[in-house]
C-alpha cells in the first residue's frame, strides 16, 4: 500500500512539474498574438446573434484584449517566480497528502497478536 501511495506522490510531483513548466512557457509568450483576437471574432458566424444577445461585446472583447495585454506583460516578466510558487504549492500538497495516507496506513494496519512462547 505504501508503495502504491508513494508512487502515486511520484507521478503528481511529476504532474507538478509539467504544470509549473507550462505555466512558464505560457506567461513568457509575446502578447503581440492577442492582437489577432478581434479581427477573428469579426468573422464569427453568429455575429448577429452576439449583437443581439450581448450589445457592446466588441467593444468589451478589446477592453478584455487590452487587459490581457498588460497581464501578460506583467506576468511575463514574473513567470520564473510565480512558476515556482506555482510547482511549491502543488509539491506541498502532494507530498503533504502522501504523508497522510501513510500516516492512516501506518496506524490503521493490524497489529499481529503475540504468540505464546512455548515453555
Amino acid at each position: 500500500m505504501l508503495l502504491l501511495i508513494w508512487s502515486l506522490a511520484a507521478l503528481g510531483l511529476a504532474f507538478c512539474a509539467l504544470l509549473a513548466w507550462a505555466l512558464y512557457a505560457l506567461l513568457r509568450m509575446d502578447p503581440a498574438w492577442l492582437n489577432d483576437l478581434p479581427g477573428l471574432a469579426q468573422r464569427l458566424p453568429m455575429q448577429e446573434w452576439l449583437n443581439h444577445a450581448f450589445p457592446g461585446w466588441q467593444g468589451l472583447l478589446g477592453w478584455a484584449v487590452d487587459t490581457a495585454h498588460w497581464m501578460l506583460g506583467w506576468a511575463g516578466a514574473a513567470a520564473p517566480v510565480v512558476a515556482w510558487i506555482v510547482f511549491a504549492l502543488c509539491a506541498f500538497f502532494v507530498l503533504g497528502g502522501a504523508a497522510l495516507l501513510t500516516l492512516a496506513v501506518k496506524l490503521l494496519r493490524r497489529k499481529p497478536l503475540p504468540t505464546r512462547a512455548a515453555a
